[in-house]
């Protein structure tokens, strides 16, 4: 009888005590105004708002309930959804008892509390300071920027700054940050891939600014096939096309014929071309092969591309230049390039005289000589 008993309760205790009636983790709540409805636990994705529901209840007619997980849900982000409201969770992993109340009329100020879990609390501070006003914008990105970890961090930019082109610089300084800081949390990669596209868009803004008729060329200054650094701004005094093109651009390598035609004709009068390719590997591109290990050898492989058109096409001006990111081209991202071919014209004073002089070039130069 007694090895029998023995036996029975070392069972019990190597399973946690689940099948005595145990839980490794649990959440509580007493929600004012929360009464009898169902109440769901989610992983939840902050920047898709994509979620997946990992356990189901019900609150009683007081608004209270419990959920109870045979395994610790781990390290994440989460929510705890009730009707048509939300409490969010960051969880480390340590967490065995969750604790939320609060009123849920004052759940989308971020006015409930948490206990149990010292990140959500943290979280809760910043969120629930911003929806009160008593913490300002400044004040946030300076704690987000300098004082928060990248758990915490991430979702209060994406809650507070996310839908805001003027926090474009924001969210590409973090997002780098927190890739460095969580490097196998898919939703890392995923924000650094969202900040990008935000900052192709920022630049291109930017560019609508800078980039017009009489004003001065922005300079760039990309390596060269070689590796050597060209700048545009070193062709001042000359007349200059600056060409946007790609080996893969079949109407880019169709109109190179035309373009070098019209170099051979007036490079004696000081007309040269600054060329810059957008060949190479953006980020969603190398996504795909950095899990292979590829990347490298794909870069080499589209510079090669690019050397061998520049041979092919008989690019004959010295001034190839690239950074080999493609789409991510921070000279791209400069002049508001959004397709190929583009170009400009540039007058020995280093302004802008004409944009797109595909079908023109020639009259555009003569009108500049």
């Amino acid at each position: 009888m007694n090895k029998l008993y023995y036996f029975f309760l070392a069972i019990c205790l190597s399973t946690m005590m689940i099948s005595c009636g145990g839980a490794a983790f649990e959440i509580k709540g007493d929600i004012a105004g929360a009464n009898n409805i169902g109440v769901y636990l989610d992983e939840f994705n902050f920047i898709s708002s994509e979620s997946m529901t990992i356990e189901k209840g019900e609150t009683s007619g007081s608004g209270s309930f419990k959920i109870e997980l045979e395994e610790n849900p781990g390290k994440g982000y989460y929510r705890v959804r009730l009707g048509a409201k939300s409490a969010y969770l960051i969880l480390d992993g340590s967490e065995s008892r969750v604790n939320i109340t609060g009123d849920l009329a004052e759940f989308n100020k971020f006015s409930y509390k948490v206990d149990g879990s010292t990140q959500t609390a943290d979280f809760l501070d910043i969120m629930g300071g911003f929806g009160k006003r008593t913490k300002s914008v400044a004040e946030i990105q300076s704690f987000i920027q300098n004082e928060a970890s990248a758990e915490i961090a991430l979702p209060i930019a994406l809650m507070l700054f996310g839908g805001s082109i003027e926090f474009t610089p924001l969210h590409v300084e973090l997002s780098q940050k927190i890739k460095e800081a969580m490097p196998d949390e898919s939703m890392a990669n995923e924000y650094l891939v969202m900040a990008d596209g935000m900052n192709k868009e920022y630049m291109r803004q930017q560019a609508l600014n800078k980039v017009r008729i009489g004003e001065i060329a922005p300079d760039i200054e990309l390596p060269g096939p070689d590796g050597k650094t060209r700048k545009l701004s070193d062709l001042r005094g000359n007349i200059v096309l600056l060409d946007f093109w790609a080996s893969w651009c079949g109407p880019c390598r169709r109109d190179n014929p035309k373009v070098v035609k019209t170099y051979d004709k007036y490079k004696e009068k000081g007309f040269t071309v600054y060329s810059v390719s957008l060949d190479g590997l953006d980020s969603r591109t190398k996504q795909r092969f950095a899990a292979s290990g590829q990347v490298d050898s794909q870069i080499q492989r589209s510079k090669q591309r690019w050397v061998d058109a520049i041979q092919k096409d008989n690019l004959k001006w010295d001034s190839h230049v690239s950074d080999l990111k493609k789409w991510d081209s921070k000279a791209a991202a400069m002049y508001g390039v959004r397709s190929i071919p583009q170009t400009y014209l540039i007058d020995r004073d280093g302004k802008i005289a004409a944009v797109n002089p595909r079908y023109n070039l020639e009259q555009a130069i003569l009108q500049v000589i």
